[in-house]
């Protein structure tokens, strides 16, 4: 896919030529989830992957920033060897160690593994939690090769508001809703929620320039995340007593039984990327490009 600036603004509207994943592909991807994690993170990933596989241009090495378990890699066609990642989690590094070359590493601190260049640097949703933002992005730029990529998701600043209930109560009790909005990101520890021209700016005092930033969400998607998303926080805090989803069960099950759950998930994604000013986004797809470090910024430790 074709990234065309135009006064050197990033591009915010998918192109008509978005090539997404066969059929065949997504079926696997989402079988292969729905036996690794609950429905509504399974909704999210895939469509992160479908979204990334658009604007892939099969770069290494690769940079997973907050990579956690390493599952993604193994749905994701190429060289794992060329595959790297880091996690402040060292439980969810040593599982990723069996799929990609991982290590335990806060990217706010140093700079993922020295002596490597990287030409491609992947934030699946990882760099909204880490306190020191600066710090982090400009580790990353350390980390790149010249003409390198950054590809991140983050969420929108409004994807709490998102669903029927939080629209009725925003116009009924605001305060009620901003609560529940609050709880959401404190729960999944959001440290930095901005806007798509907030980000860019960021990014660009750390030596990174945005070419497009899409967004990632559509009404049925979102309906079915948030339908399915009392059942995730279970999962979720069960996977932190024992290491693992208990979705993971679903592995003894065959394809049949999780056919319509699956083919659900892919009516939910089948449109991956939206304008990035879309009310149905509930993430940003930022496609950055190496740039000059601003000088203030470029003896920094």
């Amino acid at each position: 896919m074709a990234l065309h600036d135009v006064d050197d603004e990033p591009v915010t509207v998918p192109p008509d030529d978005v090539q997404v994943p066969p059929d065949d592909d997504i079926m696997r991807w989402v079988l292969a989830y729905l036996r690794h994690a609950p429905l509504s993170l399974t909704l999210r990933e895939i469509n992160r992957l479908i979204a990334i596989e658009a604007v892939a241009q099969q770069r290494a090495p690769i940079l997973d920033v907050g990579c956690g378990d390493g599952f993604w890699w193994t749905l994701r066609n190429g060289d794992n060897r060329e595959v790297y990642g880091i996690d402040i989690s060292q439980r969810e590094v040593l599982q990723a160690r069996k799929r990609i070359n991982a290590a335990l590493t806060d990217v706010s601190r140093e700079r993922p593994f020295p002596g490597v260049e990287f030409e491609e640097i992947i934030g699946n949703c990882s760099l909204e939690h880490v306190p020191d933002i600066d710090g982090a992005l400009l580790n990353l730029r350390k980390a790149a090769a010249d003409g390198a990529r950054l590809l991140m998701f983050v969420p929108t600043p409004r994807w709490a508001y998102q669903g029927k209930l939080q629209s009725w109560l925003l116009k009924r009790a605001p305060r009620v809703a901003m609560t529940l909005s609050g709880a959401l990101n404190g729960f999944f520890q959001h440290w930095h929620l901005y806007d798509a021209k907030v980000w860019t700016r960021l990014l660009a005092q750390n030596g990174w320039h945005v070419r497009a930033t899409y967004g990632l969400g559509s009404a049925r998607s979102e309906m079915m995340f948030r339908a399915f998303l009392p059942p995730a926080f279970v999962e979720f805090l069960a996977k932190k007593v024992t290491g693992f989803y208990p979705s993971k069960l679903a592995r003894f099950l065959p394809d049949f039984a999780l056919a319509p759950a699956a083919r659900l998930v892919k009516w939910a994604v089948s449109d991956p990327l939206v304008p990035v000013d879309s009310p149905t986004a509930y993430e940003y797809l930022i496609i950055a490009e190496t740039a000059a470090l601003p000088p203030d910024r470029k003896h920094q430790p």
